[in-house]
């Protein structure tokens, strides 16, 4: 993904609002602690001595577990819902299957349960933000929420 993050378009009479999360860019430090954190399990798994296919689908386990803080995603929120597409595809939630935005520390957290739930660290689906825009990016998912949610 690029460093010039797609801009931010908004009207929440029909627009969408677009951005891009580039966590080496955002949280370099953490970036780089999960890719040595993603190097050690893959020699633990390498040290394992375990059949080929096992280790190769073992070490891309270790690694995916840490793609949040490794891949960059790009975000957007129109009148349909919100999606995500990070480095398997687009994971989309529709407004009608949102029932509850939590503000999070990186961005917003939309959830299927209207009060915190267990399912959430599956389920939930996260829009993380860049720091220099996250205060207008939060109103802008908040105010198409409130157009187009329930």
């Amino acid at each position: 993904m690029p460093d010039a993050a797609p801009t931010t378009t908004a009207s929440p009479t029909g627009g969408a609002v677009v951005w891009a999360f580039d966590p080496w860019a955002e949280q370099p430090r953490t970036a780089r602690v999960a890719a040595l954190c993603a190097v050690g399990m893959c020699v633990l798994v390498v040290s394992a001595r375990l059949p080929f296919l096992m280790g190769v689908a073992l070490a891309v386990f270790c690694v995916a577990s840490l793609s949040p803080a490794l891949t960059p995603v790009e975000c957007r929120v129109d009148a349909a819902g919100a999606a995500r597409r990070g480095l398997l595809g687009w994971q989309r939630r529709r407004w009608e299957d949102v029932r509850r935005i939590e503000t999070l520390p990186a961005g917003v957290l939309l959830s299927a349960h209207a009060r915190r739930h267990w399912l959430d660290a599956t389920r939930a689906m996260v829009l993380p933000m860049p720091a220099a825009r996250r205060d207008a990016l939060r109103a802008a998912v908040d105010e198409l929420r409130g157009v187009h949610g329930r």
